[in-house]
């Protein structure tokens, strides 16, 4: 090999050097910037999960908070739905049913258990009548079956009473959809709000109120 050939060879494997070189620099370039990318990301999504954990606290708070009012003010509807509810049945039973003895929530245990009924009026004499008041802030048939529940179980918390005919009557605010109708197709009285207190709905053609006594 030529002394010519020799330089160029020499020449050739510098500049192959150089360009490896060259490209090592930009591969290690391409790299911190990939790495400063990737930092940057990872900043960004730490930044946006505090952000969206901060905002969850804080939705999560605000519905702790509307939920507690909502509490509050159902209990303060259903205590002004009670206070209007029963003057208005105080009156009812003893103007339509002649009920000559009227009590409010009346408390009493059996084996164990307790209830509480909102109102009792009873008619005492010949008759022998006692009526089972229930007061429903909304009457729903979840509502009715509870109500129906305690006519059946009242002379197990009220034995006192037994040998009497026990009648049902719901007072209610808000009745849904075929509510009304299925309290009258149970055998039960049923008073509705009107614009200053409850009024008795009467019954249709045909209404037989239905008797529960002691088993």
């Amino acid at each position: 090999m030529s002394d010519t050939e020799l330089k160029a060879l020499l020449a050739d494997v510098a500049r192959l050097h150089q360009e490896a070189a060259k490209r090592q620099q930009e591969f290690a370039k391409q790299q911190q910037e990939y790495a400063s990318l990737r930092s940057e990301l990872d900043k960004r999504r730490a930044e946006d999960h505090a952000k969206t954990e901060a905002a969850q606290r804080r939705t999560e708070e605000t519905l702790r908070q509307v939920t507690k009012q909502l509490g509050g003010l159902g209990n303060k509807f259903g205590s002004f739905t009670e206070g209007l509810a029963y003057d208005s049945t105080r009156r009812i039973l003893r103007q339509h049913f002649g009920a000559e003895i009227v009590s409010s929530r009346t408390r009493a245990s059996h084996r164990g258990r307790s209830q509480e009924f909102d109102m009792v009026g009873v008619r005492n004499g010949a008759q022998g009548e006692v009526y089972l008041a229930e007061v429903k802030s909304e009457l729903n048939a979840q509502e009715l079956n509870k109500t129906l529940k305690k006519l059946r179980e009242f002379f197990d918390f009220m034995p006192h009473l037994k040998g009497m005919k026990l009648y049902g009557l719901v007072c209610a605010v808000d009745v849904r959809g075929a509510t009304a109708e299925m309290v009258l197709r149970e055998g039960l009285y049923l008073a509705t709000a009107g614009d200053e207190n409850f009024k008795l709905v009467k019954p249709p053609p045909g209404f037989k109120p239905k008797a529960f006594t002691a088993g």
